[in-house]
This record gives structure tokens, sequence and C-alpha cells, in this order.
């Protein structure tokens, strides 16, 4: 939110600076985020000063300069090289000294520099005014008038305004800083606490209420539903003039960031800035003989009033005529034929309070975030909207001329009263540490503007304003109480005791420990946001409509589901990178899919790993390094079982997202991870150029056999370890997993190791559809040295399995 330094002061007298504004702000929970100086010209003319031409000669070396000599108003006289051909002795003009920085209508800055041109000295520059960027005339410099004083300050002169604009960073709960006289009532109960007991706030000037009226026989409102639209309030004003706003009119709305409309608009605008009251001006034709506040038909059709057409909701809360035709959604954004124009004569101007909560949905289903919804959906002040009318009608006659016709309208059959909380000195000791005593407690609440009863035995009974809607209990307004009172007087306790009742589940442990491992072993760890675009994942294939997770992303509505699989976390991080020169990478990321399934949905934690690219750079010992490949994958996920001490069982799987199959890895009661070649329709999605390998894990699983399978130790045999070799001719297609098997299932607990260090393949010597393994087996006992007589007859019962299961040929 932004607040403009210059506006508050129109209600608020202080002397502190921008800068102790913003901290005194921050002190009451309204963070100063950061503060930007607005000028009506750029650079504000600083270092340009008034000026008087003395005297003026030719320039000896150039026919189309002049020479002058200019007084500053300082101990010297400057010489200036002018080229304007209507400079004159004894001339008044705008004076740019040595070392200022001009900003031209047109060009880039330009600082002042003193040197020569065409061989003479010029020591500043008289300025024209595009120069100055004050406006498109460059038919010559400015002359001034002949009273304008010699010295004095361009900005000063020409009485330029600048303002300091802070940037707010509002918290949803904070209803009652929507606007400036909110901010401007925080900062004086601020001062009125820590300053100047006496401050006071100059409220604007409002239009007298003659009488008030629920409508009219020629003027009818009609609320259907009061749960949604609590109050309705409105006026007729007749014989306007929509023009261009005043200057000071415009120059507000533009130091909030807002285009200036015409006169009417600019005007709510205004209120809406000042007093966070949203307010409509309705062109009267449109609404005939009054307004009926109804809800939508569903899926009707309506056109905004930035020219997109809505499909409506049930839900949605419409401003309609009496014939029913839908003219504003309420509280959001009014329809394409509802605002005033250049022909506008007569309007009803609308002032309501609805529904937060009704707001929010429409608002977030139509993506439609107004600065009015905002303010309807965080709470508007429901007592506001007379007072906002009136000064309303006051700006408008002051400005746009009119007269109001008949009555004021306001249907308001439930008044909100002001809540009322009982508080104790000893509550809110209890609950900060400060020990306040009565009168300092008084004077906060009065610094507050809070009526209340003391009943002289340290309880209190306090009205909340309706313009604090969050405020309901005592721990809230404890919270009031200690942001004006200052939240550095809460003690620090030299020691603070906390209590966990029962041991807290959480997978951190185990999400640590693997990411110890993953880094250790060269891979980088990233994190990217759980939305995704449903357009790319239905383009994909792989999943249906009906099991995305749609949500309503405000911030960017093409990111419109959670992502159905950690798959595309690394996808996004390496199209990202890639386009970034970095194609060679080895990541991984701990992240949640969401999917629906029979109506439900479920969510799972999974960790993604990554590899894609060159192993390592290019070096002159190895000029063409290797590409990562399946067996980088399959290390490091059977690396990471066994760090875990998960046994596991490996087997392809259906393809799905991968190419050429995944490789399962898991045990009889489930998966724990899977691995493969990511399928190009991905990488193609992506424009990723290179292979991409992926494996995922399972973080729910692993926790379970983390925690129910500690790993076990066993200690290291005193006794030396033997060793044999085998090389056995098998068929192509079998795999050394099968081969690992057997072995495992016939050699026994003294095999402590078994590796595949060679293999070797020739039709002509093996025959066709051979290969020949060559293994490498390693036995320990505890027990006591093995006997070479024992290890040959083991690996005799190992051959003889391994011939007669898969028809293995031992090679002598």
């Amino acid at each position: 939110m932004r607040v403009s330094i210059d506006w508050l002061k129109q209600y608020l007298k202080f002397d502190e600076s921008p800068e102790e504004i913003c901290d005194i702000l921050t002190s009451l929970g309204l963070e100063a985020e950061g503060m930007e100086k607005m000028e009506s010209v750029k650079g504000g003319l600083e270092g340009v000063v008034v000026g008087q031409v003395l005297q003026v000669w030719p320039h000896p070396n150039a026919d189309r300069l002049k020479l002058t000599r200019v007084d500053i108003g300082a101990t010297e006289i400057l010489q200036i090289v002018c080229g304007a051909a209507n400079v004159a002795e004894g001339q008044k003009v705008l004076v740019a000294k040595e070392g200022s920085t001009i900003h031209p209508i047109s060009g880039e800055p330009l600082t002042i520099k003193k040197g020569k041109i065409r061989g003479e000295f010029s020591e500043g520059m008289i300025c024209a005014e595009d120069e100055l960027g004050l406006g498109k005339s460059h038919e010559g410099i400015m002359v001034l008038e002949d009273d304008a004083p010699v010295g004095q300050a361009a900005a000063l002169f020409l009485k330029l305004e600048s303002d300091q604009i802070i940037e707010i960073g509002l918290t949803p709960n904070r209803a009652d800083a929507t606007h400036h006289l909110g901010v401007a009532r925080d900062i004086l109960a601020w001062l009125r606490v820590h300053r100047t007991p006496n401050a006071s706030l100059v409220l604007p000037p409002l239009a007298p209420i003659h009488q008030i009226s629920q409508g009219s026989k020629e003027f009818k409102i009609e609320v259907e539903d009061f749960e949604k639209c609590p109050r309705y309030s409105g006026v007729i004003i007749n014989n306007i003039k929509v023009a261009p706003s005043p200057k000071w009119l415009q120059q507000r709305i533009t130091s909030m960031g807002h285009k200036p409309v015409n006169n009417i608009v600019d005007i709510t605008n205004f209120i809406l800035f000042e007093m966070g009251q949203p307010l409509h001006a309705f062109d009267l034709k449109h609404l005939a003989k009054g307004v009926r506040i109804k809800q939508a038909e569903k899926d009707a059709k309506f056109v905004t009033l930035d020219g997109m057409e809505r499909k409506l909701d049930s839900e949605d809360l419409m401003i309609c005529n009496l014939e029913g035709k839908s003219l504003c959604m309420a509280g959001v954004l009014g329809g394409l034929d509802s605002g005033v124009n250049e022909d506008t004569v007569s309007i009803f101007l609308e002032s309501a309070h609805f529904n937060p909560s009704s707001i929010r949905k429409t608002s977030t289903r139509h993506l439609i975030f107004s600065q009015a919804a905002k303010i309807f959906e965080k709470g508007s002040d429901p007592n506001l909207c007379l007072t906002a009318l009136q000064r309303a009608v006051y700006l408008i006659q002051d400005i746009a001329g009119g007269k109001i016709e008949g009555d004021y309208f306001d249907r308001y059959p439930n008044p909100v009263l002001p809540v009322k909380i009982h508080l104790s000195l000893e509550e809110i000791s209890s609950l900060t540490g400060i020990a306040l005593d009565e009168s300092t407690l008084k004077q906060i609440f009065l610094a507050l503007e809070m009526d209340f009863t003391d009943h002289r035995d340290g309880n209190f009974t306090v009205e909340i304003p309706s313009s604090k809607p969050d405020v309901k209990r005592p721990a809230d307004l404890i919270e009031e109480i200690c942001r004006v009172y200052g939240l550095d007087h809460i003690p620090v306790l030299p020691k603070i005791q906390i209590s966990f009742p029962k041991k807290i589940k959480s997978s951190y442990s185990l999400r640590k420990k693997m990411a110890d491992w993953l880094t250790a072993n060269g891979f980088h760890e990233t994190m990217t946001i759980s939305h995704a675009s449903s357009a790319l994942a239905l383009k994909s294939e792989v999943w249906k409509d009906d099991e995305l997770v749609y949500i309503h992303n405000t911030s960017n509505t093409s990111l419109n589901i959670m992502k159905p699989s950690v798959l595309l976390c690394g996808l996004e991080n390496i199209a990202f990178n890639q386009n970034r020169q970095q194609a060679d990478l080895a990541i991984f990321e701990f992240a949640r899919e969401y999917r629906i399934n029979e109506g439900k949905i479920h969510e799972s934690s999974k960790l993604g790993i990554w590899w894609t690219g060159q192993m390592q750079a290019a070096h002159w010992l190895k000029p063409k390094p290797e590409g990562y490949h399946f067996y980088d994958l399959k290390s490091t996920v059977e690396g990471l079982l066994y760090h875990f001490g998960v046994l596991h069982q490996v087997k392809p799987e259906d393809p799905g997202m991968m190419e050429g199959g995944i490789w399962e890895y898991g045990q009889k009661w489930g998966k724990v991870a899977i691995g493969g070649l990511v399928s190009t329709r991905f990488t193609k999605m992506y424009d990723i150029k290179k292979s991409v390998w992926f494996a995922q894990f399972n973080l729910d699983r692993l926790e379970q056999l983390f925690q129910k399978s500690p790993i076990p130790f066993k200690e290291i045999s005193k006794f030396p370890s033997s060793s044999r070799d085998l090389a056995v001719v098998i068929p192509e297609e079998l795999s050394y997993q099968k081969i690992k098997d057997l072995a495992i299932r016939k050699l026994g607990k003294t095999l402590i190791s078994i590796e595949l260090f060679d293999v070797y393949r020739n039709s002509e010597l093996l025959g066709a559809g051979k290969k020949s393994y060559a293994l490498h087996f390693e036995f320990s006992s505890s027990e006591g040295p093995l006997s070479a007589k024992y290890l040959d007859q083991l690996m005799q019962n190992c051959i003889e399995e391994m011939e007669s299961e898969f028809g293995a040929l031992v090679r002598k």
C-alpha cells in the first residue's frame, strides 16, 4: 500500500522526517518496505537557480553562439556560452550550475560540467523549457518575470511540488489502515502516547445531510440479501459536468499509482485512498427508477469495465436496475455500461458495505483483484458509508457542480454496534510481561479513540470502533495496546522453557541424512514452487484432467494446478539452467505430488534426482568427458538404499514417463524407488536438448522402513578373507542381477561381496547370443579361517546351480 507524506500532513501536523515516520509506522505494525520521492519535474530542478544576464557579446569563434556574464547570487559572476537567439542583457533566466543534472523532455539526462566551448570557458547553462523538462518549447531560453529573485532555487520559484511515498506492507488483519486517514490515526495514537499528548486530527470537510430515506416511489432501493450486503447507501446528483480533474486531484491519484480518468471517477478513487470506502458512480440513465441488489443467475454473461466477458456464478452478488439488468459485480468491478462519461449529467453515487467472504470468493473466482475488492475482503467499516457519501458530495459540488436530488438513501436494517471487550491489567501483564499502570492504559485507550469504562479495580470495558473488525477478544486488544505503547517494552526473559508432551513425528532427520549423502556425492539441492501448468500436464498424455488438482493462482493464472509429479520440478530447473549455458547437472529436490483418485486429493512426499549432460568439464587429461548414463543412476539409488540399510529387489517395470522401461527398487510390500531415462515427450515440452536420467524415492515408504529397520552392525572378522574368481558363459539376455541373486543364495553367509569385473562378447569363440561374465567373490567368517576345500565345494555347488538353471558354461 502506498502512503503519501504530503497527504498525511493534511490531517495531522508533525515535524518528523519521512525516515522517522517510516520507523514509527514499522513500530506500529505497518512495516515500511520502501520509500520513493515523487516530483512534478524529474530531478526536482536540483542545482538550477534564478540568474540575471548582465552582459552579452558575440562568441569570437562561432557565429551562432554568444558569451554572457550571469549573476546567480554567488560571490563570482559566471561566464556562460549560450546558443539561444533570444538571450539579452537584463533578463532573468534559469541557470543550471556546474555539477547539476537536468532531465530534458527527450534524450538522456545531462550533467553540467565546466569546460571550453569553441575555445571559450562556460561555467553553467542557461536553459530552455524543454531542457529542464518543464514543457516542449525549444524556441529559446526561458525568460522569467522581472521580479524573480536572483539566486533563488528554481523549484522554489516555480513552486514545484514534491512528495515522499512510503510503501507499506499491509497485513490482512489491518483493515483500519487501508487508507490515509487510518494511517494518520495510527501515527496520531503514537504521537499522543510518546510525544504530543494533545495532538489532534484535522478531518476533511463534508456536505451536510438533510434527510435520510430507505427509498421512495420515484427511486427504489431493493436489497435481496442483507447477509451479503449489510448496508447500502446512495444519493442522486444532477447537473454535473464531467471534465478533467483539477491538478491537485490528479497529483493525488497519480501518487497512488493510478491514472486520472475524469473528475467524478477521480473523486471516488480519492475517497477510496482517503477514507478506505469504495464508491461507485452510476450514470443515472442506466438505473432508471432504482437499484436492486441480488445474486446472479448461474452461467449468465457479464461484460466488465475492462472489456472482458465473465461467466457469472449463482454466488456472485450483482448490482442491477429494477428490470434486473446487471450493472456491476458488487464490490469487485463495474460493468461496461455502468460508468460515467463526458455525456453524463446525472449520477447515482453508491456507498455500500459487503460481506468480506462473499467479495473474496467472487474476486478469486473471476481473478479480479481491484482496489475496492482488496478493501472489502479485509473488512470495510459499515458505519463509514454515509460519511464517505458526504465527503464525495462535497468534492463533486466543489469540482463538478451538481445538485442533490431528494434524500440520501440508506438501507441498514441491522446496524453494527461497537464490540465490547472486558480487559484487566493482570491479563495484559500475563500475556506480555508489561506492567502497565491505570493512567498509562487510559492514555493509550484515548490515543486509540476507544471509549472505555473504568471499573476502578484494574478492570476495564472497552468499546472497539467498527473500523477495527479484527479486534474481537482481549488478546486482540492487548495487541493494539502493545503496538502503540511499544513492542520494545515487552521484556525478554533470561530463560524460556518449552515442554513437548509427546514425540513429534517428522521426516526431517531422514531428509537431512539423504541430503547430506547426495551433496557429499556431488549433487546440488534445488527448490521449486508446487504449481504447474495444466496445459503442459495434459499435453504429456500421462495424466487425465480429472486426476489434476486445480487451484486459483492469483499471481500467475497459467500455473493453475498442483504438480502431479516431482519429475516436473527437475525439468523446470534443467530448462532454466540450460537457457543460461549450464547444461551439465546433477541435482535433487524434496517435493510433494498431488493427484485426485476416486474423488479425493492424494498428497505424497517424494525425493527426485536428475542427471543430464557430462559428468565433468572437459580437461586436457580428458578432453571428451563421459556423459551420465544408467549406471550413474543405479549406483546412486542403490548407494542411498544401502546407506540406510534398506534391503531391496530390482526389476524392470512399465515405461510410463520413462523410455526403455523403469527400474523398480522395492520389497515384497511396496516400491521404494524407481529410475530410468526420461521420455522425450517431456524433454521436448521443456525444450531440453540432452538426455535426462531420473530417479524418484517414495519418502513416506522409506520413512517407515527407516524407523522399523535400524542399520545392523557386524563386527569385522579378525581372520583373513579368501577370494575366488569365476568366468562363466551365459545367454545374452540373462541379467547380472539374476546371477548375483543365485550366488548369494548358494554361497551362504560366508560370502561378503560379489563383483562383476569384466564382460566379454565374441560370437566366434563363445557362440551366437552368448556373453562371458568374469566374477570376483570375497569370503570371510568370524568363526575362523576358511579352508580351500570348503571354498572349492561352495564354488562347485554354485557352478552346478548356474549350469542347471541358466545353462551356463564355466570357462577354464
